[in-house]
């Protein structure tokens, strides 16, 4: 778990959940008493545990996308913490359908209620005292959104460190992806980026030397 905070953006949190190592974080103002789930990625008791330790009165589900890996913790945070989740409008469908959201590639198929948000690229979200950008990521999935506070980037799976999402799922296009992290990622060049698998990485450092925006 890592925890930090710095002008800009909130306190984040890290939890390694799930048997894919899905990097799921707590994104929180305690201050303002709001915070983001975002991509729960099992009902893990620390996770439930921390969150009920902040106090924070007021939390939102925040999905980067509907692959099953990043939404097995949903049903019970969400009934919980009287939670709405938010996810991108073209990867909505796959809360209700385990096939989109591959839990039948796991072996334990997985279904959850309609979201209550459909968020967007070019949408701006408030957190409490903070405001983040939505920035549509398609590629990984055709929904994609990465959450961004001045200074960092929470990428889901479309930007890594020394890699990229995959592409060959139902939904995917490696070109459409490639093309933009390139346009929509890789502009912020003094970011922080916290990714969906995985270490944390800099867009400068991927800029540089990710073979795969070569």
């Amino acid at each position: 778990m890592r925890s930090g905070k710095k002008a800009g953006y909130p306190s984040i949190e890290r939890f390694v959940l799930g048997p894919l190592k899905v990097n799921t974080y707590l994104v929180y103002d305690q201050q303002g008493g709001e915070g983001f789930i975002v991509d729960p990625a099992a009902d893990d008791l620390e996770l439930r545990k921390r969150i009920s330790a902040l106090g924070i009165g007021n939390w939102s589900i925040f999905l980067t996308h509907g692959h099953a890996d990043h939404i097995i913790g949903v049903p019970r945070l969400r009934d919980e913490l009287s939670a709405p989740v938010m996810i991108g409008k073209e990867d909505a469908p796959m809360l209700e359908d385990p096939l989109l959201n591959l839990s039948l590639m796991l072996g334990t198929p997985l279904t959850t209620t309609p979201a209550e948000k459909f968020i967007s690229h070019g949408q701006t979200i408030r957190m409490g005292q903070f405001t983040a950008d939505l920035i549509g990521v398609p590629g990984h999935t055709p929904g994609g959104i990465a959450l961004r506070f001045p200074g960092i980037l929470i990428s889901g799976d479309t930007l890594f460190a020394g890699s990229i999402g995959r592409s060959d799922f139902p939904g995917g296009d490696g070109y459409l992806l490639v093309k933009m992290i390139k346009e929509r990622l890789l502009v912020h060049t003094e970011d922080r980026v916290l990714p969906g698998h995985g270490p944390e990485t800099t867009v400068s450092a991927e800029a540089a030397q990710n073979p795969w925006l070569k």
